[in-house]
């Protein structure tokens, strides 16, 4: 997503933004991967939603995210974008969660390289009996699981 991000910025500055949108939408599936590492600036959420839209119903779309569907609104910086672009993949889609540990921090916490940064107290807390970051990241995507 980062590299479309670029590539949007890139396209409006040469003015090639519609011929990027017509060569997404060509092909029989578009993987978009890592949504939400980088927040959206409101140009390409708007760019991400067309592509979404005219792809709805023509093409395949699939989507990888460390994000809750709840939690969309804050990577496209509107919630009411982020619903509109979520309604059309979710239509037909099938949702896949993967819950745990990721295989590459996995080997590094064994090789002692790496610790839980999830596990700490949120650093705004003023007790430490508040929820970490982790278990309020768990109860967010809880809300979404039967989606």
């Amino acid at each position: 997503m980062a590299d479309l991000v670029d590539l949007v910025h890139q396209d409006v500055k040469e003015d090639r933004l519609e011929r990027r949108l017509h060569a997404l939408c060509k092909p029989n599936l578009l993987m978009l991967d890592e949504m939400g590492y980088v927040p959206l600036d409101q140009r390409s959420a708007q760019f991400l939603f067309r592509v979404i839209s005219r792809r709805y119903q023509k093409g395949s779309i699939i989507l990888t995210s460390n994000k809750s569907y709840g939690e969309w609104g804050d990577v496209v910086s509107d919630y009411v974008l982020a619903t509109a672009m979520l309604d059309r993949p979710l239509h037909y889609s099938t949702t896949i969660n993967i819950r745990g540990e990721s295989y590459r921090l996995r080997e590094k916490r064994k090789a002692g390289v790496f610790h839980d940064l999830s596990a700490k107290p949120v650093k705004d807390s003023p007790s430490s009996s508040q929820k970490t970051q982790g278990e309020r990241q768990r109860e967010i995507s809880s809300r979404y699981d039967g989606l």
